[in-house]
């Protein structure tokens, strides 16, 4: 059923004035509720992921950082190479008992803290402002040197150092967040193994604050320019919190570190293994996400506990902004239902004006000469109502060109037979009629038999290309097949270029010219269509002859390059292509300026060319799969003729 432009303008504003107002309630009630919270739930999420990923990076750092400083320092190599017997037993035990009251200034804790190493330990503890304090043990858990004093003497049956050690395979270790007594702080403990090639010789360990590491993430700017993240938490994989800094209880005293855990530790916040945001039963938005830290630092495995961060609000407060963007929207929305229908008509009225000038654009597109143009159809809601006038005149329109373009097509197909027709006949049949021509001169002017008997069986070879041609030439018309394949068979290149000497021998003998034919070593034999590989060198050498003065010499050289390619060149001694030229001598139809500048004054080889001599050239070489190029100077051209050593196989008709 057609339905008019008029109806449908009718229908539309009909449905404009009742489409905003249910979309507008849906928005507001549903949409605008659920948009809200999942907004503030992945702005949470994505803020628990940034400061995540910087402590991640901050963590990371410090170990490489202390890494470099310690396995890359010569000194400290060398002082835990020296070290190869571990004390007794009982020294061990008696050094431990009296530690914590040996004196600073002697024995064998002054030894340990005025080791040489210590300014180097202590270096790079200033250098990092989350380090109080560095320990550094031998293979044996022995302490040599520290930056304070430590709890006890041996450090081999301390978790840390066993981590660490891992049975002398070595390995980056953090145990989990605890207590430091010799730096009194909550620490994360770093324990390296200090290498000398694949042997581990000494591990070291550095206290770092925990706080200290959690300030410096992001959330601290937060502070003052978010309304969201106001609070974050630093919890352990079971759930025990060991940094918690919440906004709202800064003036009142805040639980110590692993003394609580996170309410509803359970489900995807629990596992630890991807980040998220949820609600909690009392009112919390907390948006979440695991800290990953590396598995491997260097050359070692890293082994790490495993840390989530939680960043919360109450929901409350993000949701009071909901209800606020909720009033916003109805009341705008009020404003633009009160408007639609003005806005409504001038929408529709550029619609339909939108699709005449798509048409009026079109044909402006087709007029210029680009037939492939189309007015595309409507969109899907256009097409529901029907189609109306304009959609008829659009089709109409598309189908006027599509015959305009097959008639434009057949057309420029039968231009390209007629093309190819002259370059074939007009080529192909004045070479052979122009020999004939000549040795039937030669024959009148000789008296000597056996020059009459050559001349007459060159003729009448001649006659047989010729006849050949003119079959070609027939069989070109209908499909073009003739022009386009070739017969290959395989082809000496040596006895080719030998027939063409024959067969331009007699041109040359009539202006005193040598033809030197240089042959490369190992030139093998190639497939190719003897007759157009033949007609390729033939035309080069004619075209030699033509614009080499009397006496002068033409080199033809073959050779075998070394990509397997066969190349042909032919050298003349005319005086040159001028340089406008060179871009267009292998176009059809295209002749050269002054040719009396480049003969003896014969005046067959005076007469300027059709042009299509190299056109059929390039065309030959090309069916093979070749090239052709030229280099020219005042002291005449050379035309080389590269050939594969097999012609393309979608050219190729048969054996000849």
């Amino acid at each position: 059923m057609r339905v008019g432009i008029r109806e449908k303008l009718v229908a539309l504003l009909s449905l404009v004035a009742l489409l905003p107002l249910l979309a507008a309630l849906v928005v507001i009630t549903i949409g605008g509720r659920t948009l809200g919270i999942q907004s503030y739930g992945q702005t949470i999420q994505s803020m628990a992921s940034a400061q995540a990923s910087a402590l991640e990076i901050s963590l990371t750092k410090d170990i490489e950082k202390l890494y470099l400083a310690l396995q890359y320092e010569p000194e400290i190599m060398a002082a835990l190479g020296k070290r190869n017997a571990p004390k007794s037993l009982r020294e061990i035990e008696t050094l431990d008992a009296a530690w914590p009251s040996l004196p600073l200034e002697s024995g064998p804790l002054a030894d340990v803290l005025n080791n040489p190493l210590t300014p180097r330990l202590r270096r790079i503890q200033r250098e990092d402002p989350l380090i109080e304090e560095i320990l550094l043990t031998d293979r044996f858990g022995e302490l040599v040197a520290a930056t304070q004093r430590s709890g006890d003497y041996y450090q081999g049956d301390e978790s840390w150092w066993q981590g660490a050690w891992h049975k002398g395979a070595g390995r980056v270790f953090v145990p989990p967040i605890n207590y430091d007594r010799s730096a009194g702080v909550w620490s994360i403990d770093v324990c390296i193994p200090i290498r000398d090639g694949q042997a581990v010789v000494g591990v070291a360990k550095a206290v770092l604050d925990v706080s200290k590491w959690a300030w410096r993430s992001p959330h601290e700017k937060t502070h003052e320019t978010s309304a969201i993240s106001n609070s974050v938490m630093l919890v352990q994989r079971d759930g025990r919190i060991f940094y918690h800094d919440d906004i709202s209880r800064r003036e009142r005293k805040v639980a110590g570190p692993l003394t609580s855990r996170v309410a509803q530790w359970y489900g995807d916040i629990a596992a630890g293994t991807q980040s998220g945001w949820r609600i909690t039963a009392d009112g919390v938005l907390q948006g979440y996400t695991p800290i990953h830290m590396p598995d491997r630092i260097g050359p070692n495995q890293a082994v790490m506990p495993s840390w989530s961060i939680v960043l919360y609000l109450p929901a409350s407060e993000a949701f009071g902004a909901v209800r606020r963007l909720s009033l916003y929207v109805l009341c705008i929305g009020l404003g633009i239902i009160a408007a639609i229908f003005l806005v409504g008509l001038v929408l529709a009225e550029r619609g339909i004006a939108r699709r005449i000038r798509n048409l009026s654009h079109a044909a402006r597109r087709v007029a210029q000469g680009d037939l492939s143009h189309r007015i595309r159809g409507r969109s899907a809601m256009w097409r529901l109502v029907g189609p109306d006038e304009v959609d008829e005149l659009s089709r109409d329109f598309n189908r006027m060109v599509n015959r305009v373009q097959k008639s434009h097509d057949m057309l420029q197909t039968a231009n390209e037979m007629k093309t190819n027709f002259i370059r074939v006949a007009g080529h192909e049949l004045r070479t052979p009629v122009g020999y004939i021509t000549a040795m039937a001169k030669l024959v009148w002017e000789s008296k000597d038999p056996d020059r009459l008997v050559h001349a007459v069986q060159a003729m009448g070879a001649k006659a047989k290309r010729l006849d050949e041609i003119i079959q070609a030439i027939f069989k070109l018309l209908p499909n073009q097949r003739a022009s386009e394949s070739l017969k290959c068979q395989e082809l000496d290149v040596s006895k080719l270029l030998e027939e063409v000497y024959l067969d331009c021998s007699p041109f040359m003998e009539r202006r005193n010219q040598r033809l030197i034919i240089e042959l490369g070593d190992n030139v093998p034999s190639i497939r190719a269509d003897r007759v157009k590989l033949c007609d390729v060198v033939e035309n080069l050498v004619m075209n030699a002859i033509k614009f080499t003065p009397d006496g002068g010499v033409i080199k033809v050289r073959a050779g075998r390059q070394l990509d397997g390619h066969i190349s042909i060149t032919v050298q003349d001694q005319g005086h040159g292509i001028p340089e406008m030229d060179l871009p267009h001598i292998f176009d059809p139809f295209y002749s050269m300026g002054d040719t009396m500048l480049h003969s003896s004054g014969n005046v067959e080889y005076q007469k300027r060319g059709m042009g299509l001599g190299l056109a059929i050239v390039r065309h030959f070489v090309e069916m093979h799969g070749g090239t052709v190029h030229v280099s020219s100077s005042s002291t005449g051209s050379t035309f080389t003729v590269t050939i594969p050593p097999q012609p393309p196989a979608n050219r190729q008709e048969g054996e000849a």
